[in-house]
């Protein structure tokens, strides 16, 4: 069972401090002391009030978790049996290859925010196709190059595959395993692939959600090359979802009918409609609660410590509400309200105090505070740490109306990438946000000015010279020279029947 706490198994002894002062504070008003009546102290309240200082510390050290996150976060680690017995035909006339495929297509068809999605086919071994991404085309097509049968080592085991993907999951971040199978193990009996699946996935905090595909009857497998070793294809197969169904069950994830639902159930948990395990879950933790709490009992406690603190309750008043926030000053105590260190990170990097600014830097993910986070960690000469802050804020897909937080997350993770030296990453985001925000005048000057192109134009060349005049042709010569002798004169004729001496 999934408690609304990050760390519940503080409330047990916070719970047991608890009693044991009420009934200590029982004791002492039923029997006070001389030296308690004379200096006016109330045992029953002071017991109250210590009482419920150690409520609210072990409730805020609990850390209470409630509402919906601020965006939407899961990384969806798909694994689709490959095996030669998803070549049975008996989904509504398809084979259970097409159909599975064909239920991927409908998920990764639709815009989706805050999912990314990795790739992992499962047969005999598990074999990775796909890194964590949001490149839904490139996880499409890398199906469309897949046969079943003809991947990894025969047969199918679950037991043996399912452990060899969890060990690829991020540890503490929202991630769930999406099986698309027909539930048939062929390598060992089935209670044991079950228990061999199931311990490192608890272990890990990874639910497992399912989609079984077959009726559940015996089908002759279509046949293929492969041979008749030890973990070959059976000549027959049966879908098992029972198994599928309980394999969900032990880990904590949902059985979905079909595309339509596992969409919209994806969905739900990316958003926080759905719970996760605590460790994975981004619902927001409320410690400030438990604070608010023992801030109540110390002041009931001086309220009824009698004469002794009566000139002191102011002073030790002022420095239990001065204790939080200097607390703070020390590094790595982290006992600072998130909303403190902003502020304090925020004068720092106004002021110039860039190590100021990295030691107050907020952690936590509020929005505003993970856009400050990044501009600290630019400013301090750490772009790669302020990508990673930025990732979520930055997904392919937006929440409608479009948040406050977009535009100036996209235009720090762009100005991220052009100081990594990766301007093509840096001109795909700046696109995304005119396309999500057409008319945005910062997005359209990076654009031109933040994200040049790294080879310049080639310079204009010179003007040509003019063109020598045409040449005559030879027949235009030969009628001018025909022209010029016949308007030469001619030579005079000699007469008839005289000789030239």
């Amino acid at each position: 069972m999934n408690l609304p706490f990050s760390h519940p198994w503080i409330l047990v002894p916070a719970g047991v401090g608890v009693l044991v002062l009420l009934l200590l504070a029982l004791r002492a008003h039923l029997r006070p002391g001389l030296g308690v009546q004379v200096v006016g102290q109330r045992p029953i309240w002071q017991g109250m009030g210590m009482a419920l200082l150690v409520a609210g510390l072990g409730l805020g050290l609990a850390e209470p978790r409630w509402g919906l996150p601020e965006f939407p976060r899961l990384t969806v680690h798909v694994v689709l049996d490959a095996s030669r017995s998803m070549t049975v035909p008996d989904v509504a006339g398809r084979t259970r290859w097409e159909a599975a495929v064909a239920t991927l297509d409908r998920i990764w068809s639709r815009p989706q925010s805050g999912l990314r999605w990795s790739l992992d086919l499962i047969t005999g071994d598990a074999t990775p196709v796909q890194p964590p991404g949001e490149d839904r085309s490139l996880l499409r097509e890398a199906l469309r190059a897949v046969a079943p049968g003809e991947v990894g080592s025969p047969g199918t085991s679950l037991g043996r595959g399912l452990p060899q993907v969890a060990a690829q999951v991020e540890a503490d971040l929202p991630a769930v395993i999406l099986l698309l199978s027909d539930g048939e193990e062929t390598w060992e009996a089935p209670e044991e692939a079950l228990n061999r699946a199931v311990t490192p996935l608890k272990k890990g905090r990874i639910p497992v959600c399912v989609l079984a595909f077959g009726d559940g009857q015996p089908h002759s497998v279509p046949p293929g090359p492969g041979a008749t070793a030890r973990g070959a294809e059976p000549l027959v197969s049966t879908a098992h979802p029972e198994f599928l169904t309980r394999l969900a069950e032990a880990t904590g994830g949902q059985v979905f009918r079909d595309g339509e639902d596992a969409a919209a159930g994806l969905q739900a948990l990316a958003a926080g409609r759905l719970p996760l395990p605590a460790s994975r879950s981004l619902q927001p933790a409320h410690p400030e609660v438990g604070a608010g709490l023992a801030l109540i009992g110390l002041m009931v406690w001086l309220a009824s410590a009698g004469k002794p603190l009566t000139k002191w309750r102011p002073i030790l008043l002022f420095v239990a509400g001065l204790a939080m926030p200097l607390a703070g000053q020390t590094p790595g105590t982290g006992w600072a309200p998130a909303g403190v260190k902003a502020w304090l990170a925020q004068r720092a990097l106004e002021g110039g105090d860039l190590a100021g600014a990295r030691r107050w830097r907020p952690a936590d993910a509020k929005p505003a505070h993970v856009l400050l986070a990044a501009q600290i960690d630019l400013r301090t000469g750490f772009p790669e740490d302020a990508l990673k802050v930025l990732s979520p804020l930055v997904g392919q897909g937006s929440p409608r109306p479009v948040p406050a937080w977009r535009a100036p997350a996209l235009l720090l993770a762009s100005r991220a990438y052009k100081e990594t030296q990766r301007p093509t990453e840096a001109r795909a985001l700046l696109e995304r946000l005119l396309l999500e925000q057409p008319g945005q005048p910062e997005a359209t000057h990076d654009l031109q000015t933040l994200v040049q192109d790294a080879t310049p134009p080639p310079p204009n060349p010179k003007k040509p010279p003019p063109p020598p005049p045409p040449r005559p042709s030879m027949g235009a010569q030969q009628d001018e020279l025909e022209g010029l002798r016949q308007r030469l004169p001619k030579p005079p004729q000699t007469p008839a029947g005289v000789k030239d001496l």
